[in-house]
């Protein structure tokens, strides 16, 4: 965590973190996975965006990098640098990427392809709730087609179809009288995502989503499950002129998972705090 801290505010020293782009708050930012949405939009080249959990510190999350401004790569640096606690401690093939394909032209939305491939060496428990256990080990491979259309000049809307491809996914009740285990060794699985964000404020934005089978950021990677999720962007130091403040984000989100195959759910009505981060873009100084 202090490298990544570090490496932020020399950034912000460096380069001059986007500040005509920041200074405009949410409103003009690219999202990728609000709310544990799908979009199709990318980052524009040169434009990085750390993500941190306070649950993985003090190891590092995830960020994304444009590598240009219709590819986008996902890092997701605890599984490579081996921070999933599994033994051996062994780092982790994790990669995503997104391609942007068309801009939107009128009806004709945004449309990107989305792909993810991880690789797990050995078994990682994703939920230890008391009532709801989900394990997964091997391989985990999802590919969508991702549909964003801009209605209004706040309001947008998002549509993710595709499929999963994963191996040793198991889900358990946990309950000893009523034991109810489902074990998928190698499976097929379909994804639907749907989501709105109204980008209501320079400093904050509202999202909510709908989703069966893989998302992004909770409960990652895990197909067959159903998910509903509200939630707000906020940017409270947008105007501010350190560059580490003015590009600090947070997402606060409320959810219900609810898993099928055990008939158990997980769930956190009221907004909670799960990660915040920095979105800016490398310019240089004149």
């Amino acid at each position: 965590m202090r490298f990544c801290l570090l490496f932020i505010l020399i950034s912000s020293s460096l380069f001059g973190f986007g500040q005509s782009d920041s200074l405009k708050g949410i409103q003009k930012e690219t999202f990728l996975h609000p709310a544990d949405g799908f979009t199709a939009y990318t980052l524009k080249r040169g434009e990085f965006v750390y993500n941190q959990s306070p649950f993985t510190l003090p190891l590092p999350s995830w960020a994304w990098w444009g590598i240009t401004d219709h590819i986008t790569a996902e890092i997701d640096l605890l599984p490579l640098i081996g921070g999933l606690f599994q033994e051996p401690n062994l780092p982790v093939p994790s990669f995503n990427f997104r391609f942007k394909l068309i801009n939107q032209k009128k009806l004709v939305p945004t449309i990107a392809f989305e792909t993810m491939y991880q690789h797990l060496w050995n078994e990682v428990t994703q939920s230890d709730q008391p009532n709801a256990i989900v394990k997964r080990k091997g391989n985990s491979w999802y590919n969508h087609l991702n549909f964003s259309w801009k209605i209004k000049s706040k309001l947008y809307t998002h549509l993710s179809i595709g499929a999963t491809y994963v191996e040793n996914l198991y889900f358990s009740n946990n309950d000893s009288l009523n034991l109810i285990e489902k074990f998928y060794p190698k499976s097929f699985t379909p994804d639907f995502n749907v989501s709105i964000d109204y980008r209501w404020k320079p400093w904050m934005s509202v999202h909510a989503t709908a989703s069966h089978g893989v998302t992004f950021v909770y409960l990652d990677n895990i197909p067959r499950k159903q998910q509903i999720s509200y939630g707000f962007r906020i940017a409270p130091f947008y105007k501010n002129k350190w560059g580490f403040l003015r590009t600090f984000r947070a997402e606060l989100i409320g959810y219900h998972i609810y898993l099928p195959d055990i008939n158990e759910s997980i769930k956190s009505y009221l907004p909670i705090f799960p990660y915040f981060y920095w979105q800016w873009t490398f310019k240089k100084r004149k």
